[in-house]
C-alpha cells in the first residue's frame, strides 16, 4: 500500500488522491491477504501443543491490526510525514 502511495504521489498527487487511488488499486488484496493469513493461524488454536495455540492466537491478532494499521494509520502518518512533490 505505502508503495503505490509513494508512486502516485510521484505523480504530483496530493497524499489524499494518492491514498485513495492505491487503496483503489490494492486495498482488496491487502484485506483479503489479511484475513486469510489470520484465519490460517486462528486454527492453530485448537492444537494440542499449547505454545503452537498461544502463537495461533498472538499471530491472528498481528496480522488482522497489521492490517488496520496499513489501512487507516499509514494514511495519516503520511499526512503528517510525506510531502508531494512540486
Amino acid at each position: 500500500l505505502i508503495a503505490r502511495l509513494l508512486a502516485h504521489m510521484n505523480n504530483r498527487l496530493s497524499v489524499k488522491e494518492a491514498y485513495a487511488n492505491a487503496l483503489r488499486e490494492v486495498g482488496v488484496p491487502v484485506i483479503f491477504t489479511s484475513i486469510t493469513m489470520s484465519v490460517g493461524v486462528a486454527t492453530w488454536l485448537w492444537s494440542s501443543l499449547k505454545f503452537q495455540a498461544d502463537m495461533g492466537v498472538l499471530l491472528a491478532y498481528m496480522f488482522f491490526v497489521n492490517m488496520l494499521g496499513a489501512i487507516f494509520l499509514m494514511p495519516a502518518l503520511a499526512t503528517f510525514i510525506l510531502k508531494p512533490r512540486k
